[in-house]
């Protein structure tokens, strides 16, 4: 029978996975995709995703695209999907895409958020989706080292020993900090903080570090001017700043002007 492509548009909370790739020692968000694919298409087929997260790590829109020769149309796809996957993975979207359409390689653009609790004391209900952070945040001093980060630079002090891509040079179009305050008539209660990077393209643990990093300027460890040398040594032995991953969101997957409407 022939062959057709597939592309589904998926979100998740990564707190009970081991990241998206599947893993021998955990459960994946790859693994239980396909799982409900092979039972539905009655046939396997391994789904390639715009990139990896981490274990922990959420997803608003990621996006995959896999290979079948089952007839079943690919709107039907998504409720008959969302029957079978656990509650916290949703198919949002499935459309046909040409045969060379390429999950990964035809991204352009990519944005991730990573949202940040800054009070006192914890918040149990959001423990596995924001990053408690105590001490007082200078909001201002953390948007001008921001700004060091737009542009194209080589991020290789920005990325995790483990990363295996030679090239390490990336644009960054956007780097955001929103902040809300947080019910003021709750004692305790202060500051949500959403920071926003869009950009071509992201290293392992890119995203994690350029926030570690903005962070220890907010709390006054590091200096504004530091971001700037770092970026500047190009080194991936210099002292890094990491934050966990359950702050992080997969917030936005764009792809290139001339693929096809839906898709």
């Amino acid at each position: 029978m022939e062959e057709r492509k597939i592309k589904l548009t998926f979100g998740y909370q990564g707190t009970a996975y081991y990241g998206f790739q599947r893993q021998n020692n955990g459960p994946s968000i790859q693994a239980e995709i396909e799982k409900v694919l092979k039972h539905i298409l009655r046939h396997e087929t391994k789904i390639v995703a715009s990139g990896r997260t981490d274990s922990g790590v959420h997803a608003r829109e990621q996006v995959a695209h896999f290979v079948t020769t089952s007839r079943i149309p690919a709107d039907r796809l998504v409720p008959a999907m969302n029957t079978f996957l656990p509650d916290d993975i949703v198919v949002l979207h499935a459309v046909d895409v040409p045969m060379d359409f390429h999950a990964r390689y035809d991204v352009t653009e990519k944005t991730y958020k990573y949202r940040i609790l800054n009070q006192d004391t914890p918040d149990p209900f959001i423990r596995d989706w924001a990053y408690h952070v105590k001490a007082p945040l200078d909001i201002e001093k953390m948007r001008a080292a921001a700004a060091y980060f737009l542009g194209t630079h080589d991020f290789t002090s920005f990325c995790s020993m483990r990363t295996q891509v030679e090239d390490k040079v990336r644009t960054i179009y956007e780097v955001t900090i929103e902040v809300t305050q947080r019910d003021k008539f709750v004692p305790g209660q202060g500051l949500d903080i959403w920071l926003t990077f869009r950009g071509n393209g992201f290293l392992y643990n890119m995203v994690r570090m350029m926030t570690g990093a903005l962070v220890e300027v907010g709390k006054g460890r590091w200096e504004v001017d530091y971001v700037k040398w770092m970026l500047e040594a190009k080194n991936g032995m210099i002292a890094k700043a990491n934050v966990p991953p359950q702050g992080l969101y997969l917030w936005k997957v764009e792809y290139r002007k001339s693929t096809p409407p839906g898709v």
